[in-house]
């Protein structure tokens, strides 16, 4: 049964009420490579319709006729605005597609009674200038690279109930969030992260001044920062392990681990620290970023950072991002962690929210296919 024209602009109204109340600012995008796919198709097939326009002539059309159309007859200002509605109404149309195609949703949370068994776990990303240089001749900074590999570790960690904490460092460490539960929370403040914390973000010496690898939008601008301090980073998270103990009580949080993602570039080696991690029982594991030049490795040259060489000292180990297992063996390591029990209190639910912009989408179209065809009967041209 066909609705009312009343019915059909309260469903319009209900809808665009309800895609104007979103919270864009939350809003996350699930597939965005097919949503920029099908914009480069519908960019291409324009300008080829374009170039097709302006280099061949209308059919049924002769320059120079000696019609001379009076004024009167020709469209108007309020007739002109009219005949383009419809196509406005059609590109907002394609635009909702598109944004729906990407599969855009928000995160929510809901509250959760009842105790997990978990492993407690610091990640401590390097967020220095280093990082922005380029990774091993591949165009992508070392910091776009060791993100996909830490993210690729969480989908690994997916469902192990891990009790995690997110914490930055350049020359100060920055603590982005409190311990969590929530794999799926957790995730998304990880890939939202600033990809370095720079004072001046600058080129890699000797190359290029205007060569940069990392997007503005994943740079933080710090004045205070510009070295590499493992030591401050590593003082803070072992005095928010203490603090966190001393909130939940030693035998919750007996078992730890601190997962240090970083190229080695460091200002000074942490030996005290890594001892009063040890003392701690936090086992130290390191995500290393390889950068070393294949040249000085055919010539045998030792380019091992200290940090490298001298994590196993401490009881910890490293895994190397350009070894395809050692994403595996962290996983292995980190799960070989006693597990302890903690009160899970809440966890994020992923809402889909792309029948929204579809809807309006189709919505629109509803409107503007029967409105260009007015438009064209009214004010188009024809032969």
């Amino acid at each position: 049964m066909l609705i009312t024209a009343s019915e059909f602009v309260a469903f319009l109204q209900a809808q665009l009420d309800e895609l104007a109340g979103t919270d864009f600012a939350q809003v996350r995008y699930g597939d965005t490579g097919t949503a920029s796919l099908l914009g480069l198709i519908l960019v291409a097939a324009c300008l080829l319709t374009l170039a097709r326009r302006s280099l061949t002539r209308r059919t049924h059309a002769r320059e120079h006729s000696g019609h001379s159309v009076a004024r009167r007859f020709r469209r108007g200002p309020i007739a002109g605005v009219l005949y383009l509605v419809p196509k406005l109404l059609l590109a907002l149309a394609v635009a909702a597609l598109l944004v729906a195609a990407s599969d855009p949703f928000l995160t929510t949370t809901e509250q959760v009674t009842g105790d997990v068994e978990s492993r407690v776990r610091i990640d401590l990303v390097d967020t220095s200038l280093s990082m922005a240089w380029e990774f091993a001749n591949t165009d992508r900074s070392r910091a776009e690279v060791a993100r996909e590999a830490h993210l690729a570790f969480l989908e690994m960690r997916r469902q192990k109930n891990d009790r995690v904490s997110l914490w930055m460092f350049s020359s100060y460490p920055y603590m982005v969030d409190d311990f969590v539960l929530d794999d799926e929370l957790y995730y998304y403040q990880v890939m939202d992260a600033p990809y370095v914390t720079v004072k001046i973000l600058a080129p890699e010496p000797g190359t290029a001044r205007d060569r940069f690898f990392v997007a503005e939008d994943r740079v933080q601008i710090i004045p205070s920062e510009g070295t590499t301090n493992i030591i401050r980073a590593l003082q803070a998270v072992t005095r928010h392990f203490d603090q966190d103990e001393a909130i939940l009580g030693t035998s919750i949080t007996a078992h730890r681990a601190v997962l240090i993602i970083t190229d080695a570039d460091v200002d000074e080696m942490p030996e005290a620290e890594f001892a009063a991690l040890t003392q701690r029982n936090i086992v130290p594991y390191v995500i290393y970023i390889n950068t070393t030049d294949a040249r000085a490795a055919r010539l045998e040259v030792s380019a091992t950072p200290p940090l490298i060489e001298r994590i196993r000292e401490f009881g910890g180990d490293y895994f190397d991002v350009t070894d395809q297992d050692s994403l595996e063996r962290a996983y292995e390591a980190i799960d070989e962690r006693e597990a302890v029990r903690v009160e899970l209190t809440h966890r994020a639910l992923k809402v889909p929210i792309y029948s929204r912009f579809l809807l309006v989408s189709l919505a629109l179209l509803v409107v503007g296919i029967p409105a260009g065809f007015v438009a064209e009967l009214l004010w188009g041209t024809h032969p």
